[in-house]
C-alpha cells in the first residue's frame, strides 16, 4: 500500500476555511488533485472535511453508514443538499446481543407477498424519480451550483442506477436516457464502518463494495481508518493509493491530543453509570477555570457513551430519570422505542404510587422517546445517552458537556474499540469554548480469566470455521440449480439468525436494478466478518488484557515515560474519596517530586485539579486548608480585585517583615485596615498572608496563636 502525506498549511484548522476578507478558501486542496480511487486519512476528527465536501464546487454523492448523520447534515444545510430517503430501510441495532435474531432484511420483507413486491417496486421508482426531478429543478434554478446528494450505504445502489438512467422524459422511459453518474465525485464517509458493521449487516457492506467496483471518482474517508494490516487483507483496498493529512509538520501546536482519564472497575458498569448520574443530580459538577478570565465553569451536562439500550433503561429506572432530563440517541427501532418508553413509564408509575395516586400521565406510543443530536444553538438536556449508532461523525455543540465512556471487554457489544471507536468519541464535542471538549472519563472493565484465549486456541478456532465455510461453498457449487436455490436460502437464514457464529458464509443478492427485486441469492466467503473477528480477538486479548495494555492501546499522553512513582501516586490519588484530600496530596506531592514527574502527574488526574494547581496556585490552595468552596471563594475575590492586586501586594510586603512574629488577631486587624485603605473589597483572614509569605505557626509568650514569617513566596 503506497502512502503519501498531504501537508496542511500553517494556521489552518478546518479544510474549507474561508478568508473573511476575500471570501476565498485559505487552502487550495481539492479531491481532483489526487489519483482516484483512493483512501484519505484525515487524522483529526472535526476538521471540517464533510463541510468542505458539501460546499466545494464539485457535484458530489456523500455516502454515510448512519441515517441520523445524514439527517443531521440535511438539517444543517437545509435547501442546499438532497437527502435520499428510502422508506424501506430499517435501522440496525449495533448494541444487539448477536446470539439473538436480528431485524429481517428489506428483501425478506419485500418478498413475502405479491402486494409487498409491488410496493417495493413503486417505492424504488418513486425514490429514483424524485431524485432525478430534484436534480432537474436544481439545474433549472441553481444551475451554476453543484448538486449534492446524501445517501446511506444501503441505498447507494439506487442512486447510482437513477443517475445512470437519467431519463429524458419521466413519463416515457422508452424515450431514451443519459448516463450522468460519472459527473459526480463519490465520498464514502467513515469507511472503517464497512468492517465494524459487517456482523450486523454484511450483505449491505458487500453490496456497497460491489457497487463501487469500477467507480473511478471515489474517495474512502476516515479519521480512524482500518489498521494497515486489515486493509492489506481486503482486495478492495490493498492496492489503493493512501493519502493522509499531515497537521503537525507546519504547525505542531495545532494538534491537541485529547486527555483521557481511565478508571478501572471490577463490578458492573451500571454502578459507574449511576455514580456519574447521581453526581449531576446532586449538583456535584466538575469545575474548570477559564485561564483568560479566571471564571469558574461548571459541567452541567453529561454525554454518556454506553452501547446498551438495556443498560440505559436500567439507568433511567435506578436514577428515576424523566424524559425532559434525557436525550436517548440509539437505533430508532420499535423494540428500542418500547424499551425506553417502558423505562420512563415505570418511573412515572412508581412516583405516582409513592404519592398515593391511582392515575398518572404516561408517555404514549406516539410520543417520541428516541431523540436526535441537537444542532448548533439548540438546548441540550442534562443527560445524553449514546449507543454505537452515535460513535461516528456526530457533532455536539454543548458549551459545558463532559464525556463519559463505558467499556467492558467481556461483553462484545460493550467493548469500545480503542483504535477506532475511542478516537471517534473523543472528537464529538465541537465547541472550543467547552473546557471538556478534548477530554473524557472512561470506565473500563478489563478482560477476566474466563474470557482469556491464547493465540493458538484462536488460530485453531478460525481454521476450523474457515474449513467449514469452504466445505459449505463446495457443497453449493456441486448442487443443481434447484438445490442451490434451497441451500442459498438456508445459508442466508443461518447468517441472519446466528450472525456468523459457526461459519463465514454470507449470501449476496443479485438484484434487478429496474424492479429492485432479488433475482438470485449467491453464497460467498465473507472476508469482512473474518477480519472483524480477528479484530475482536485482539481487542479482548491484547488491548484490554490488563491496565498497562489499556493505557498503551489508548496512547495515554506520556504513558511510556511515566515511572512507577508517578503511577503509584496516580493510583493513590484515584482511590482518595474527597476533593480536600486529593488537593492536599497534590500540593504535598508537588513539594517533593521533580518537575517532570509533576507534569506527568497533572496530565493523568482530572483537569480541574490541574486548573487549581496551575491557575489558582498551591499557595491559595494551602491557605484555604484545601477546602474547595473556600478556594473558589478566594479565587473569585482575587479575580474581581485583580486590577489593584499588585498595589495591595506591594503594601503587604512593606507592612509585614520576614523574621517577625505576629498574632493572628494582629494580622487580621492590620490586613483589614490595609484593605480598607487600598480600596480592596475583602474581609481579611490571618491566613491571607500565606499567599505572600512562608510562615510557621507559633504561640506567643501570652499563649496567643500566631505566625512567624520565614520568607517571601
Amino acid at each position: 500500500m503506497e502512502k503519501h502525506k498531504i501537508i496542511v498549511p500553517k494556521g489552518l484548522r478546518y479544510i474549507g476555511e474561508i478568508n473573511p476578507e476575500t471570501q476565498k478558501r485559505l487552502w487550495d486542496y481539492d479531491l481532483d488533485l489526487y489519483d482516484f480511487p483512493h483512501i484519505l486519512n484525515k487524522k483529526l476528527t472535526g476538521c471540517g472535511y464533510t463541510e468542505y465536501c458539501l460546499k466545494n464546487k464539485q457535484k458530489l454523492i456523500l455516502i454515510s453508514p448512519r441515517k441520523f448523520l445524514l439527517e443531521n447534515k440535511e438539517e444543517q444545510h437545509e435547501g442546499d443538499v438532497y437527502y435520499v430517503r428510502n422508506e424501506l430501510e430499517t435501522s440496525v441495532d449495533f448494541e444487539l446481543d448477536l446470539n439473538k435474531d436480528d431485524t429481517k432484511s428489506i428483501s425478506e420483507k419485500a418478498e413475502k407477498t405479491e402486494a409487498s413486491k409491488n410496493a417495493t417496486i413503486e417505492n424504488l421508482d418513486r425514490l429514483k424519480r424524485n431524485l432525478r426531478d430534484a436534480m432537474r429543478a436544481w439545474e433549472l434554478h441553481r444551475g451554476d451550483e453543484p448538486f449534492k446528494i446524501l445517501v446511506t450505504y444501503d441505498s447507494f445502489r439506487h442512486v447510482k442506477d437513477a443517475l445512470k438512467h437519467f431519463y429524458w422524459d419521466e413519463g416515457n422511459h422508452l424515450g431514451g436516457y443519459d448516463d450522468r453518474f460519472n459527473e459526480f465525485q463519490v465520498v464514502v464517509d467513515e469507511f472503517q464502518s464497512i468492517l465494524i458493521d459487517s456482523r450486523f449487516k454484511s450483505d449491505t457492506e458487500i453490496e456497497l463494495l460491489d457497487n463501487l467496483k469500477g467507480v473511478q471518482k471515489v474517495c474512502y474517508v476516515s479519521a480512524t481508518p482500518l489498521l494497515d494490516k486489515y486493509l492489506s487483507k481486503l482486495d478492495e483496498f490493498k492496492d489503493l493509493p493512501y493519502y493522509e493529512f499531515d497537521w503537525a509538520t507546519e504547525d505542531p501546536w495545532r494538534v491537541k491530543k485529547p486527555k483521557l482519564e481511565i478508571r478501572f472497575v471490577t463490578s458492573s458498569l451500571n454502578k459507574s453509570v449511576n455514580t456519574v448520574i447521581e453526581s449531576y443530580q446532586a449538583g456535584r459538577f466538575d469545575t474548570r477555570i477559564n485561564s483568560e478570565t479566571g471564571e469558574f465553569i461548571e459541567s452541567r451536562e453529561a454525554v454518556l457513551f454506553l452501547n446498551s439500550v438495556s443498560g440505559i433503561c436500567q439507568a433511567i429506572r435506578t436514577n428515576k430519570l424523566h424524559l425532559d432530563q434525557c436525550n436517548i440517541i440509539c437505533a430508532q427501532t420499535s423494540t428500542n422505542e418500547s424499551k425506553v418508553r417502558a423505562a420512563f413509564n415505570d418511573v412515572l408509575k412508581k412516583e405516582a404510587e409513592a404519592k398515593g395516586k391511582k392515575s398518572y400521565i404516561t408517555i404514549k406510543k406516539d410520543d417520541g422517546v428516541i431523540g436526535k443530536i441537537p444542532i448548533k444553538g439548540e438546548k441540550h438536556k442534562m443527560f445524553t445517552f449514546c449507543t454505537r449508532t452515535v460513535y461516528l461523525g456526530a457533532d455536539f455543540y454543548s458549551t459545558n458537556a463532559r464525556t463519559f465512556i463505558f467499556s467492558d471487554s467481556n461483553i462484545a457489544c460493550l467493548a469500545v474499540d480503542i483504535s477506532m471507536d475511542l478516537e471517534q468519541i473523543l472528537g464529538r464535542q465541537r465547541l472550543d469554548e467547552n473546557p471538556w471538549k478534548n477530554t473524557a472519563l472512561m470506565y473500563v472493565k478489563t478482560t477476566n480469566e474466563k474470557h482469556k484465549t491464547t493465540q493458538e486456541e484462536y488460530d485453531e478456532y478460525t481454521e476450523e470455521k474457515t474449513n467449514r465455510s469452504l466445505n459449505l461453498l463446495s457443497s453449493y457449487s456441486k448442487s443443481n440449480p434447484e438445490e442451490q436455490k434451497d441451500l442459498a436460502k438456508t445459508y442466508q437464514k443461518v447468517a441472519k439468525t446466528f450472525h456468523y457464529r459457526d461459519d463465514y458464509i454470507a449470501v449476496t443478492r443479485i438484484i434487478n436494478q429496474k424492479t429492485g427485486q432479488v433475482v438470485k441469492l449467491k453464497p460467498v466467503f465473507n472476508k469482512l466478518v473474518q477480519i472483524n473477528e480477528e479484530r475482536a480477538f485482539e481487542l479482548q486479548q491484547d488491548d484490554y488484557a490488563d491496565r498497562f495494555s489499556v493505557f498503551s492501546a489508548a496512547k495515554v499522553e506520556n504513558f511510556d515515560s511515566i515511572n512507577s512513582e508517578v503511577e503509584q501516586r496516580v493510583e493513590e490519588f484515584t482511590e482518595i474519596k474527597t476533593v480536600k484530600d486529593k488537593l492536599k496530596l497534590l500540593v504535598e506531592y508537588s513539594k517533593t517530586t521533580t518537575k517532570e514527574n509533576l507534569e506527568n502527574f497533572l496530565e493523568l488526574i482530572p483537569g480541574k485539579y490541574k486548573d487549581y494547581y496551575t491557575i489558582v496556585g498551591p499557595e491559595i490552595i494551602s491557605a484555604c486548608s484545601y477546602t474547595e468552596s473556600e478556594i473558589k471563594k478566594r479565587w473569585r475575590e482575587t479575580v474581581s480585585n485583580g486590577e489593584i492586586k499588585d498595589e495591595v501586594t506591594a503594601e503587604i510586603y512593606k507592612t509585614f517583615r520576614v523574621g517577625q512574629r505576629y498574632t493572628k488577631s494582629d494580622i487580621k486587624d492590620t490586613l483589614n485596615n490595609l484593605y480598607q485603605r487600598m480600596g480592596y473589597q475583602k474581609k481579611a483572614k490571618s491566613t491571607d498572608l500565606e499567599l505572600y509569605y512562608i510562615m510557621k505557626p507559633i504561640l506567643t509568650p501570652e499563649k496567643k496563636a500566631g505566625f512567624e514569617i520565614i520568607g517571601k513566596r
